[in-house]
């Protein structure tokens, strides 16, 4: 049985409408901003324009709400929409004419990196673009781990936390080298 779609500091739900699909973009640009990332307007524009097609794959092919969960791994952003259909997406070949059928292809162009895997839930899809390290406010970087119950930290598919996944601010921390072989 799926387990039930869920919330975190870094994740939030989509209701199974197109027409939410605008807030879904905003609203990962506002959590991206949150992670203390300063993007540009191009990296802006990419991450609007992936995360628009992966929410209105997941709403329009399953009829049901989504979680949509950003995650910052320290070199790259991860945009990932979790649905209950366990159905995994395969790009389809459209003709000129068609006006749906090119968005798994614009994904795979434009992201670093994307892929759909299964989840407890159904599958999680996702993208990662790359960040260029000098937009990054180490400074501003935030963790929510009091926000975290310590139960909560490892969830049942053996995945950290998003919380756990980005970086934590260093500010006042002593730096530690560790020298490893080559």
């Amino acid at each position: 049985m799926p387990r039930p779609l869920e919330e975190s500091p870094y994740s939030f739900t989509i209701p199974a409408l197109v027409k939410e699909v605008p807030a879904a973009r905003d609203r990962v640009v506002d959590r991206v901003r949150g992670l203390g990332l300063d993007l540009d307007e191009e990296l802006i524009g990419d991450l609007r324009l992936l995360t628009g097609e992966l929410v209105a794959n997941s709403v329009t092919h399953t009829h049901a709400p989504c979680v949509v969960c950003v995650r910052w791994t320290g070199e790259r952003l991860r945009v990932e929409v979790t649905d209950g259909d366990s159905t995994l997406p395969v790009p389809t070949r459209a003709l000129p004419m068609d006006e749906h059928g090119r968005g798994l292809f614009l994904v795979a162009a434009m992201a670093t990196e994307w892929g759909s895997q299964l989840c407890a839930a159904g599958k999680k899809t996702w993208f990662e673009l790359a960040v260029p390290a000098f937009t990054v406010a180490t400074e501003t970087l935030r963790s929510s781990l009091g926000d975290v119950p310590e139960q909560a930290v490892i969830n049942g598919e053996g995945d950290a936390h998003p919380a756990l996944v980005g970086p934590v601010s260093i500010t006042g921390a002593h730096a530690r080298v560790v020298h490893q072989a080559a």
